[in-house]
């Protein structure tokens, strides 16, 4: 009889535990719903994260199409168990949920995003990283730094007193960086933003794709495909190449072990560095900006003072980094947090969130610019965390130590809660950040 009352009180105390979870997360799910919905989660979605962070910080999201993370501790895991949490297959897992007759006109997209850097994972992604290692190189991106300040003091010297600091600045900054590195010239740069942004608008919704927006990413994709290679046969064709001449010179020419670079992992990897080098450093920085002059005595403060620069940068990042989520298809079975996730869904480590978390941050919606921010993972951690990380270091940097010096009476425009925000669950940043100097 004893045995029989335990049996039914651990039944009776499951059963009381996954009520209590689904209630929790139907609870979760409703504030993130109507977060969506109203806009809050676009202009300031901190206070939403630090609520479900409490309430339960891994759940089911209908909403987003996926299993979201909340504390960096669960975040980081993910991001470090590269072996169970697999980054191939992602895009092609979106596609799949596409009507069928959708599908079948997204040949292009499934065939690219089969390979490359960002779609692989070891033993794949661990050899690709080598060989691109030999092209983007530290001393290459450090190399950058006087182009950098010349583009940036070039076009700030040009700018009026008053001027939108994304659209004037912080946009065609990274895109003339991250072109120049891989060979284009300056009058590509406007085609470089309209591909980096169809294709970056696959992402837009989390686990979905909008279907117009899949169709138009098909026909981006083969624009920049065709502009890739015509700059690699470029190469190909120059028997004095050098490979430390630009980046993609460098890709062309890599080599380890008699291994190289397939044309259809060369192409793949090049467009990814040209779409992610792009919108989400000027996000990265007009975010940053905002924080920064939100407060106007954080600009006078570092005036004169280049030793915190770098500090600056990384907090901006921990503070409101650009990319809200990473994402990653379970390989097996696992539990995180006490929840149990099933083989082959789609987990949506929240990186905003993490980086906000008061258990490795003290006082985390506070500006610091004095923070030792180096824990922040807005970069993403492990074997696939951001390789133009330190190039947007370095644009952050200079951009900065330029603004500082040519425009140092820079405030803004429009008080903060009249600022507008990207619908972008991928990627955060404003529409513009009007500012005068």
């Amino acid at each position: 009889m004893q045995s029989v009352f335990r049996l039914c009180s651990t039944m009776v105390g499951l059963f009381i535990e996954d009520l209590k979870y689904y209630c929790y997360s139907m609870q979760a799910e409703d504030l993130l719903a109507q977060a969506l919905k109203d806009g809050t989660y676009f202009s300031n979605p901190h206070p939403l994260f630090a609520q479900l962070r409490k309430i339960l910080p891994v759940f089911y999201s209908d909403s987003l199409a996926g299993w979201v993370l909340l504390k960096y501790e669960d975040v980081d895991s993910v991001l470090r168990r590269a072996e169970t949490f697999s980054s191939a297959g992602r895009v092609i897992y979106l596609i799949n949920q596409l009507p069928p007759e959708i599908r079948a006109q997204l040949h292009l997209l499934e065939s690219h995003f089969a390979t490359g850097l960002a779609h692989t994972d070891a033993p794949e992604h661990k050899r690709l990283r080598g060989l691109l290692a030999r092209a983007f190189t530290p001393k290459m991106i450090e190399n950058s730094r006087d182009y950098v300040n010349f583009v940036v003091r070039d076009r700030v010297s040009t700018l009026p007193r008053e001027f939108d600091l994304i659209e004037d600045l912080l946009v065609p900054i990274p895109a003339l960086v991250v072109g120049k590195m891989l060979g284009s010239s300056e009058t590509d740069i406007p085609d470089l933003i309209r591909w980096a942004g169809a294709i970056n608008g696959l992402y837009e919704r989390g686990g979905r794709i909008d279907p117009e927006k899949a169709l138009y990413a098909e026909k981006m994709l083969e624009e920049i495909r065709e502009f890739v290679l015509r700059l690699v046969a470029q190469r190909r064709a120059n028997p004095d190449l050098d490979p430390n001449s630009d980046v993609l010179a460098g890709l062309v020419l890599a080599e380890a072990d008699g291994d190289s670079l397939t044309e259809s992992e060369l192409v793949s990897t090049v467009v990814t560095l040209f779409v992610a080098g792009h919108e989400t450093t000027t996000h990265l920085l007009g975010n940053g900006f905002l924080a920064l002059l939100s407060n106007g005595s954080l600009w006078n403060s570092i005036q004169g003072k280049p030793e915190v620069i770098a500090g600056v940068v990384d907090e901006m990042a921990r503070f409101d980094g650009s990319v809200p989520r990473s994402w990653r298809i379970a390989r097996e079975d696992v539990v995180i947090n006490e929840v149990s996730i099933p083989a082959g869904s789609l987990v949506l480590p929240m990186l905003t969130s993490a980086n906000r978390d008061p258990e490795v941050f003290e006082d985390p919606d506070r500006f610091d610019i004095y923070r030792d921010s180096r824990r922040h993972i807005a970069f993403g951690k492990g074997v696939h965390v951001c390789l133009g990380a330190p190039l947007a270091r370095v644009e952050g940097q200079e951009i900065l130590k330029v603004l500082l010096e040519l425009k140092p009476n820079l405030a803004l425009a429009r008080s903060p809660s009249e600022l507008l925000w990207r619908k972008d669950i991928a990627l955060r940043g404003l529409i513009s950040l009007p500012v005068t100097s």
